[in-house]
């Protein structure tokens, strides 16, 4: 098991495992650490999340051909949130991917879940020629810590200077002792401002204390993966592991909820798996859709538990990601449904005479 431990969590500190790397669950109360994502701001430790670099030749040009978004056509400053896809039109991965100035030229730098590496490593073996890019994880190099909350902006920029980041995706590039840094926009904790930045494993530990440092005065906190959970369930975000896997087409994933446009770009050149992607688009819908569940008061079910239609107990769906929500004060859970099934409907949750649960719109939180 790879550690991923900052040399100064204290003793409340509680581990957990993702894709056989250890992380923070928690700091001894996820409660506030989620309260400081909704009012000043989380600092995290994101070990969850796996980077890879390419260069040589035509990076660009590779990864525009194994992805959904349009990589090539993002501009400086603007990366792309993205589906890589079996030729099927099946997920292989979800990924961010930006295009920066590198040593040896221009260079792709991809983030995404660690749930993901292992099959983006074995699609980069077959599709990526060495003449045109080369490709490495470089996740034992480089590290990513993420400040999430409406005073994020205000602490990253104490450490390392402005960042005016517009929209989700845009990133801008600081030195740090030297060292380049990618630090990136994102909306991923509960819909708030939020930054990851990708930056030298042996400089991970000192930024993180000095981000808590500077935000000790303002209620700042470390936040451990499960508040994290919580505050992307709330915002009805998809995680590959969880709701996106190979099973998952990204339109029954992305459509519901407005990642679409986000996601997948319908004007760019090929790329594997678009004949699928096109073909639903002409035709028009999925068969399921990714919803909200509310709970109330009820336990959090565990993953793939299976939901029901109360008029005919068929079996129409199934639980993916379930918490409990501070703000809402009960438990939900994001779920895939039978597209017939909308916002508003009942369906019985476990067993055809299992308890009545309301099917909710995405994001939970406006």
């Amino acid at each position: 098991m790879e550690d991923h431990l900052p040399n100064d969590y204290g003793k409340d500190a509680v581990f957990g495992e993702v894709a056989g790397v250890t992380i923070a669950r928690h700091f001894g109360d996820s409660a506030e650490e989620y309260r400081a994502v909704r009012e000043s701001a989380g600092i995290a430790d994101r070990g969850d999340l796996a980077v890879l670099r390419l260069w040589g030749r035509d990076p660009v040009k590779m990864m525009q051909g194994l992805i959904t978004n349009d990589l090539a056509g993002a501009g400086p400053g603007r990366g792309v949130y993205a589906a890589m896809l079996t030729p099927k039109g099946r997920m292989i991965a979800e990924l961010r991917a930006f295009v920066r100035d590198g040593p040896d030229g221009a260079e792709v730098i991809i983030l995404m879940p660690r749930e993901a590496l292992a099959g983006t490593v074995e699609h980069f073996k077959k599709f990526i020629p060495p003449m045109f890019a080369k490709w490495a994880d470089v996740s034992d190099s480089f590290g990513t810590i993420g400040a999430y909350g409406p005073n994020a902006r205000q602490l990253l920029e104490s450490v390392l200077g402005p960042i005016d980041l517009a929209n989700e995706d845009d990133f801008v590039t600081h030195d740090l002792n030297g060292a380049p840094v990618l630090a990136v926009r994102t909306h991923y904790a509960g819909g708030e401002e939020g930054y990851d930045v990708v930056l030298p494993k042996d400089e991970v530990d000192d930024f993180r204390s000095e981000l808590l440092q500077a935000g000790a005065a303002v209620g700042a906190r470390p936040v451990g993966f499960g508040a994290l959970e919580t505050l992307r369930v709330e915002a009805g975000v998809p995680r590959y592991g969880s709701e996106l896997t190979e099973e998952t087409i990204p339109t029954e994933a992305y459509e519901s909820i407005g990642m679409l446009p986000r996601a997948i770009s319908f004007t760019k050149g090929c790329y594997t798996g678009q004949e699928v992607i096109i073909r639903i688009a002409h035709r028009g819908h999925v068969n399921r859709h990714l919803r909200g569940i509310a709970l109330g008061d009820g336990p959090v079910p565990p993953p793939r538990t299976p939901l029901f239609n109360p008029d005919n107990s068929k079996q129409i769906g199934w639980t993916t990601t379930a918490v409990f929500s501070p703000e809402l004060g009960e438990s939900i859970a994001l779920a895939f449904l039978r597209r017939e099934f909308e916002p508003g409907q009942t369906v019985k949750l476990g067993d055809a005479d299992g308890p009545a649960i309301e099917v909710r719109e995405l994001p939970f939180r406006k």
